[in-house]
């Protein structure tokens, strides 16, 4: 059994749910999936600088999260909208006697790509046991080296993690922190990609399992923002056991009682966008606290700091060239030295105001600081590609940023931003230049290690990836170290060798961020695709029973639109770059440029209609208007990266009006069928809703847009029921607004079926999709809390239940995609990749009879809860009950059933912890047949968090 599948496995089990099986396709194998093309349009993808793709991605998130009326996404909003879907859970199990979700769910991967990672820890008894945290896929774990991985965080908390470090004090705990200050892209705030935290976490079990810290969330918060929201590192002293962090916007906070209580001890609160922090072996504490985030020095110094007596006083010691208005800053401490550390400073988000110090504190009074500026090199328009640099560190503004030392050597040094260089001098020889000014190339060996690729026609340093965030050593072998960055966990044998062999540890390790999705529409197909972030657009066979295979990339960069279809293969990457590829068997192959090459001003996720009823019509949007392609299966194969005008007609007067985008626009397949909706969005106005009729025509589109849409409403999705063209839902993505529009009359008139989704601190709302199901009619909904369904809508009363909330949870689901041949769904999450729901199955542990198979005890519903939580249990047999709550010391704090004749089948308790303080708890339940048997007992865990 490949590593893939066991991994499948083991979620799959972890769950608890049935599985479909497929007999009439195949999974092939890595060697029968191939992408059969050359590498050379992915030239043309690297073109656009990555900052400008990172300011690309921050626009496009702030514009379609954002509150229209306070022009930024709500303060604390995670914390918030994860409360608001427990309330809502408690709700539905109540009225439901447990039982919400009717349908399988299967995690479908994939399983080979990885995504951003951030936190990562190695045991330091056990250099087989890696703990890594995705940045909005949550806690994973190896046992076996990277070999295969489990998710241990639960799918109910926030999916964010930032740091990991691991107690020297007790190496049984761990903790993690949650946020990110930039470059998310499942959220944004106030025009940056601000993935809000919800506090940390702690982990007694080496990482089995965790709970949050009840002092650290701060979900009353009213402005922007709380301390919790991004906490990017977390460090403990070796000597003390205190903990530290930095609070980005607030600065360096500690505490000595394992986060019961927290003392602020460096910078402003309030203040410093950025604070990073470490501590040496000799328990000296190191932090940077950067300028204001509101411009200026701010209210205290920015600077570097030192404390010798754990963080009670600090000594400022930033040297007179370090910049006056840093931006981030990282720290990088010698271990086998720890007077010595190095700290990497990023001024203005440009790899030409990079900076890097070396410190040695040996004397505390006369401590030397050397400007290692000079030495890092900056190898430009390596690969020959005008305006675009792949060969320098460009930090994208402090979204990445690292500075690692060798374990033996002080003066193998490593820096990260979107390469990853090294230097065994520490940076102190100015490397030599070429007649451009940049860094020769004939010593790229000597420093490029990771990130792009020192090639010309590779757009990733192999087995590696671009973005560098954290790189952590084996602590039994000093040459071998684990990288993290935008594609995973890379691991190399030997960092020190030339050149840096890497070998990618991602499979199994699903947190790949996907934006759009995209399955084949013929039954019992494997065929599926969509674009994430930063990694392309995977194309894959999926088998919900015997694993998915190994994925190609059609694409590069931010994969976007992409549709898997009968004749042709569309994907699509940033500023709508869109590509067609023929199919060979299940492969794909001959790839060809066929976007309107006179088109302008793309999103950075750009939509694209492809008629499902005949898929030589593509719409594409420009601006306000659309582009119309009557002949894409018929176009001559095109590599110019330029795009193509071959079958494109401009449509200006099929358009929404000159002060609105397209944002999303979407086919009819079925009575009637060939019929195109599409939406305009503008920041302050009213959304516009459109539909075009005759496809063929060059105007004559109507109005049909909602008259009470909320002013600065996104249109992010359009869904239409494929058996019923005249029947529509409208998705409009930002907080605090009515976000689901229905109508069933193709838009001649609108009802706000949000229901018991809308309201304070409500999700925003994603996607949507009709499933008009042989088990019933469905309309699902994707949200930034999970994917939820109704078969009623019914204005403000629609009922809303959450899907697959113990599988998929309470990640953001970016996209759906529906098809009525065998009743599947798939579902695009942007952290925790592709699910598949089988729609025409509803799913249960009871026989035939209705009664149990087994003894079952369920997970609480919601976990964490506050202050009430479900406990559901299954008995096949009448039996005697008790079922009983302890903390963690064993204390028994209630008993919900004691010793009582409860009947066969499915049973839930109500648990009320209004008088309980936060923290975890364990429930106890025991059964014993009335009729005579052995004693049935079981335990879990759940957290109260007020």
């Amino acid at each position: 059994m490949s590593k893939r599948i066991v991994g499948v496995a083991i979620v799959l089990l972890f769950a608890m749910i049935a599985v479909v099986t497929y007999s009439i396709f195949e999974v092939k194998t890595t060697s029968e999936i191939e992408l059969t093309l050359d590498n050379s349009f992915k030239e043309t993808l690297k073109k656009e600088d990555k900052r400008t793709r990172n300011e690309g991605r921050s626009e496009y998130f702030n514009r379609l999260l954002m509150d229209p009326v306070t022009q930024q996404v709500p303060p604390n909003y995670r914390v918030k909208e994860i409360g608001f879907a427990t309330e809502l859970s408690i709700a539905a199990k109540q009225k439901t006697n447990g039982a919400t979700d009717i349908f399988e769910w299967t995690e479908i991967g994939p399983f080979d790509v990885g995504g951003r990672t951030r936190g990562f820890g190695i045991d330091q008894r056990n250099v087989n046991i890696l703990i890594a945290g995705g940045v909005s896929g949550g806690i994973w774990k190896s046992i076996n080296g990277g070999s295969t991985w489990e998710l241990k965080s639960d799918i109910s908390l926030s999916p964010s993690v930032s740091s990991l470090v691991q107690d020297p004090t007790n190496l049984d705990r761990w903790y993690y922190s949650t946020g990110e200050i930039d470059g998310n892209s499942a959220s944004a705030r106030g025009g940056g990609a601000f993935y809000s935290g919800v506090g940390l976490f702690v982990s007694n079990d080496n990482g089995e399992t965790w709970s949050q810290i009840e002092a650290t969330t701060d979900g009353n918060e009213t402005t922007c923002c709380g301390r919790f929201d991004v906490v990017e590192k977390i460090v403990i002293s070796p000597t003390t056991g205190s903990i530290f962090y930095g609070a980005n916007l607030y600065g360096i906070y500690k505490s000595t009682n394992g986060l019961a209580t927290q003392t602020h001890v460096l910078g402003e609160p309030g203040d410093h966008f950025y604070a990073d922090v470490e501590v040496n072996s000799n328990g000296v504490v190191i932090a940077v606290i950067s300028a204001s985030f509101i411009g200026g020095p701010g209210l205290s110094d920015p600077g570097i700091y030192i404390s010798t007596d754990d963080g009670e006083n600090w000594t400022n010691i930033t040297p007179n060239s370090f910049p006056v208005l840093p931006a981030r800053s990282v720290i990088g401490i010698a271990p086998s030295n720890p007077n010595i550390f190095f700290v990497f400073n990023d001024e203005t988000g440009n790899a030409e105001d990079l900076s890097l110090f070396r410190f040695d504190i040996t004397n505390i009074n006369d401590i030397q600081v050397s400007d290692r500026t000079s030495g890092i090199p900056n190898f430009g328009a390596y690969d020959d590609i005008p305006n675009k640099r792949v060969g320098d560190l460009d930090p994208q503004g402090g979204y990445n940023l690292m500075v690692e030392v060798h374990p033996t050597n002080p003066d193998a040094v490593f820096l990260g931003a979107t390469n990853l260089f090294r230097s065994t001098d520490g940076f102190s020889t100015t490397p030599p230049v070429d007649g451009n000014g940049d860094t020769d190339p004939s010593v790229a060996s000597t420093y490029w290690i990771g990130g792009y690729s020192t090639a010309n026609n590779v757009s990733q340093y192999e087995n590696h990836h671009a973005d560098q965030h954290n790189l952590v050593f084996d602590p039994t072998n000093p040459n071998r170290a684990f990288s993290l960055h935008d594609g995973g966990i890379s691991v190399t044998e030997n960092i020190l060798a030339t050149p840096v062999v890497w070998s990618d540890i991602d499979e199994g390790y699903n947190v790949t961020q996907f934006y759009t999705v995209s399955i084949h529409p013929d039954e019992n197909d494997p065929r599926v695709a969509g674009g994430t972030q930063d990694n392309g657009s995977p194309y894959f066979l999926f088998d919900v029973e015997d694993g998915s295979s190994n994925s190609v990339d059609p694409s590069s960069g931010d994969g976007a639109f992409n549709y898997v279809g009968d004749d042709i293969f569309l994907t699509s990457s940033q500023r709508g770059i869109l590509l067609s590829y023929e199919y060979s068997g299940f492969n794909v192959t001959q790839f060809s440029y066929v976007y309107p090459s006179n088109a302008t001003n793309q999103l950075f996720i750009h939509p694209v209609a492809v008629n499902p009823s005949n898929e030589s019509y593509v719409f594409y949007p420009e601006n306000d208007h659309l582009w119309r392609n009557d002949q894409i299966l018929s176009l001559p194969r095109n590599t110019n990266s330029e795009g193509t005008t071959q079958g494109w007609d401009e449509l200006n007067n099929v358009s929404v009006d000159n002060t609105h985008q397209i944002t999303a626009l979407e086919f009819s397949t079925s009575n009637p069928g060939n019929r195109l909706y599409f939406g305009g969005s503008d920041g302050d106005l009213a959304p516009i809703i459109k539909r075009l009729d005759d496809i063929n025509a060059t105007d004559g589109e109507v109005d049909i847009s909602m008259p009470l849409a909320a002013g600065g409403g996104y249109v992010h999705d359009i869904a239409v029921n494929p058996e019923n063209g005249n029947e529509v839902v409208v998705v409009l993505s930002n907080y605090n607004i009515e976000s689901i529009w229905y109508s069933n009359n193709s838009g001649s008139t609108w009802s706000a079926i949000g229901g018991n989704l809308e309201g304070e601190n409500g999700p925003s709302v994603r996607s949507a999709a009709f499933a008009p199901s042989s088990n019933g009619n469905y309309i699902f909904v994707g949200t930034s809390i999970g994917l939820f369904f109704t078969e009623t809508p019914n204005e403000g009363n629609t009922q809303w239940t959450q899907a697959a909330e113990n599988v998929i949870g309470n990640v953001v689901v970016a996209d759906l995609d529906y098809r009525t041949t065998d009743d599947l769904l798939a579902v695009g999450t942007h952290g925790r990749g592709v699910f598949i729901g089988n729609i025409g199955i509803t799913t249960s542990n009871e026989d035939d009879s209705g009664v149990p198979s087994g003894f079952v005890l369920q997970q609480n519903y919601p976990n964490p809860f506050n202050p009430g939580t479900s406990i559901n249990f299954s008995l096949p047999v009448n039996s005697r009950v008790t079922l009983t709550v302890f903390d963690v010391a064993g204390r028994e704090v209630a008993r919900l059933l004691d010793n009582e004749i409860l009947s066969s089948g499915s049973h839930d308790e109500l648990f009320e912890a209004s008088d309980l303080a936060s923290g975890t708890y364990i429930y106890r339940l025991d059964a014993v047949p009335v009729s005579g048997g052995s004693v049935f007992s079981q335990t879990k865990t759940m957290t109260l968090i007020k």
